[in-house]
């Protein structure tokens, strides 16, 4: 099982600009979460958003652009042998 950082950059009303993912994903939780401390130190005004279980962070408190950061549990891959090999 792991685990992937998900990022959305938004601007006024909630207007989504980009979106993407940090690290291409981690192996464990406890690394998704270094991951994200190391992410959110960078910013001077950040929280936490339990109404959708994620976090943003801002440049500034007046800012118009906020990040959307969600911790999401990724399944793992399925272990299929390629066709050839199963007959």
């Amino acid at each position: 099982m792991g685990y992937r950082l998900e990022w959305r950059l938004v601007g006024r009303e909630h207007r989504l600009l980009d979106s993407g993912e940090i690290d291409n994903g981690f192996p464990d939780r406890q690394t998704a979460f270094q991951a994200l401390g190391a992410f959110l130190f960078r910013f001077p005004v950040w929280s936490r958003d339990t109404a959708d279980d994620s976090w943003w962070a801002q440049r500034s408190a007046d800012a118009d652009l906020k990040v959307q950061i969600t911790l999401r549990e990724q399944p793992p891959e399925p272990k299929t042998m390629p066709a050839l090999w199963a007959a």
